[in-house]
């Protein structure tokens, strides 16, 4: 199958967002180079069944692995509409480390809770595959009065809600070979209340999976993502960073059970 016109499109115009907000703002924010390492798996509990598990987690580094940016974890349950779409819901817990200048000087802890809805739409027999997930996080983000502090404990738990929008498409363009290209827009609903900037982050994403088998349920993914904050929660206020970040990841759909 060759690659559609319109794929074509996509990746020339997220391309030339890249280079131009990189041209733009680069000189103006904090800037570094990443890599995270990780796994996405969304596990039904049985073939076809209505119920199933998510697992997600990544170690994020900073000038690649040289030095830890933090880690991330998330667990949840996720119920399979007839359709094909989803609902899910869980928690998730992040460990962040200060990696730069604009990093707050401390480890900190941030809790969530998620509740999120996927949208998807599967075109030529499967093998395009557009997405939309729409994802709202209350988070609990451990902070302290003092900055210099030594001591391992929070003087209170800043809490924010944000609400998280990613589009997503996938071409198999080889029976195992696919192309993949994502924007996630993150958005803090709470931003009012503590005079901050509404827009927290934007994320691009282009890359590419292969699946390790034939049913295409188990894929390695690697890719390039511009990962760009403003006044983010883990961010001196007014402060803002941009990280050219190298993913990789295994992801899969695979099934507890098999229909008998």
């Amino acid at each position: 199958m060759k690659v559609t016109k319109s794929c074509k499109n996509i990746f020339l115009t997220l391309l030339l967002i890249v280079v131009s907000n990189k041209k733009v703002i680069a000189q103006k924010m904090a800037s570094n180079v990443a890599a995270w390492v990780g796994f996405e798996m969304y596990l039904p509990f049985e073939e076809e069944g209505r119920w199933g598990l998510l697992l997600e987690g990544y170690s994020k580094g900073n000038d690649l692995v040289s030095e830890l940016q933090g880690s991330f974890y998330r667990i949840g349950a996720n119920y399979y509409l007839k359709n094909g779409n989803r609902l899910g819901a869980g928690v998730a817990y992040q460990w962040d480390l200060p990696y730069d200048e604009v990093s707050l000087p401390y480890n900190n802890p941030d809790y969530r809770v998620y509740e999120q809805f996927i949208w998807k739409i599967a075109k030529r027999e499967g093998n395009e595959v557009w997405t939309q997930r729409f994802r709202v996080e209350q988070r609990w983000l451990g902070r302290k009065d003092n900055p210099e502090s030594t001591s391992d404990s929070f003087d209170y738990y800043k809490f924010e809600n944000t609400f998280r929008y990613q589009f997503r498409y996938q071409l198999w363009f080889k029976p195992r070979w696919a192309a993949v290209v994502y924007d996630e827009i993150h958005i803090r609903t709470t931003a009012a209340k503590d005079n901050e900037n509404y827009l927290d982050q934007n994320r691009i994403y282009l890359g590419g999976a292969y699946s390790l088998d034939k049913k295409r349920e188990i894929r390695m993914e690697l890719g390039y993502m511009n990962q760009i904050f403003w006044k983010t929660p883990n961010t001196v206020s007014g402060l803002s960073r941009m990280n050219h970040t190298i993913r990789l990841t295994l992801t899969t759909d695979l099934p507890f059970k098999r229909k008998e």
